[in-house]
């Protein structure tokens, strides 16, 4: 595994982000995010460039994103993650310029069951959802914080989404690790395994994401290239802005499907930056 490491430097407003519209020949990118929305806000437009081109490009999201739909309203939380599944759907199809179509399978990857969904004209763009439960979800079992449970190693927390049996560290690892063969991955990118302390940190299930998606990697030859979460959103916008206005575009079709997002200066911060750890 090749880890790339970044130190973040500020970027005057306006300067824009690196955008590969085609990725290198033989590039084969995963991404592995915590919740349904992590690759749209913190690792956009990166990710467009495999997908507009109709390259080999994955993502896995480790959570079903229930949060607290159901608890704190009379939203039914599974008709919720599905909800969230249709916001990507339209999301990826969008930038794809492809028909919101998809074909679904269900697959084993180690020794877990996941559900891979490929976009009908374009089969090589994939979006993979293990279904796990949400840090936010008190219904886990043991509670809240179900992903950072599962990566310090001592949790076996059953999946929100399914029936499945419970699946601990070793199980994830080796789901993702499954993953990164079987689609033949060259690039993984994740969300930062260690984030700055600072007084907006990131949300637990970014980091154990990251770290469960850097052990999987271990020992492959895999270049790792990691975005920062939350932690950016004091910093100077450095989005293009007709880049920043496509991300905007992608992320409303997202949005149509995700009742709980309530624009805020937050949302807007994340679609006007994207930060690499970069060398």
């Amino acid at each position: 595994m090749t880890l790339v490491v970044f130190m973040v430097c500020p970027v005057p407003p306006g300067q824009a982000t690196t955008l590969a519209d085609t990725p290198v020949l033989g590039e084969r990118f995963i991404q592995v995010v915590a919740h349904p929305d992590d690759d749209l806000l913190f690792m956009s437009p990166d990710l467009y460039g495999a997908v507009r081109a109709g390259g080999p490009t994955a993502t896995v999201y480790l959570t079903a994103g229930e949060g607290m739909a159901g608890l704190d309203d009379h939203h039914d939380p599974h008709q919720y993650a599905r909800e969230r599944v249709d916001g990507l759907h339209a999301a990826y199809a969008y930038v794809a310029g492809a028909r919101d179509a998809w074909t679904t399978t269900t697959v084993t990857a180690g020794r877990m069951r996941v559900q891979v969904d490929s976009l009908a004209d374009r089969p090589e763009i994939r979006l993979v959802f293990a279904g796990l439960p949400d840090g936010g979800d008190p219904r886990a079992d043991g509670g809240r914080d179900a992903l950072i449970r599962i990566w310090s190693g001592g949790a076996c927390v059953r999946p929100f989404a399914s029936p499945a049996p419970c699946a601990d560290r070793p199980e994830v690892v080796s789901m993702l690790r499954a993953l990164l063969r079987r689609f033949h991955c060259t690039i993984l990118r994740t969300l930062d395994p260690y984030p700055p302390h600072a007084r907006l940190g990131d949300h637990p299930d970014h980091v154990a994401s990251a770290r469960l998606a850097n052990e999987a990697a271990g020992g492959l030859p895999v270049t790792v290239v990691a975005y920062r979460g939350y932690p950016m959103t004091g910093w100077s916008p450095n989005v293009a802005f007709h880049m920043r206005q496509f991300k905007r575009e992608v992320f409303r079709r997202y949005r149509d499907h995700d009742y709980r997002i309530r624009y805020g200066w937050r949302y807007w911060a994340w679609l006007e930056r994207m930060y690499r750890i970069a060398p």
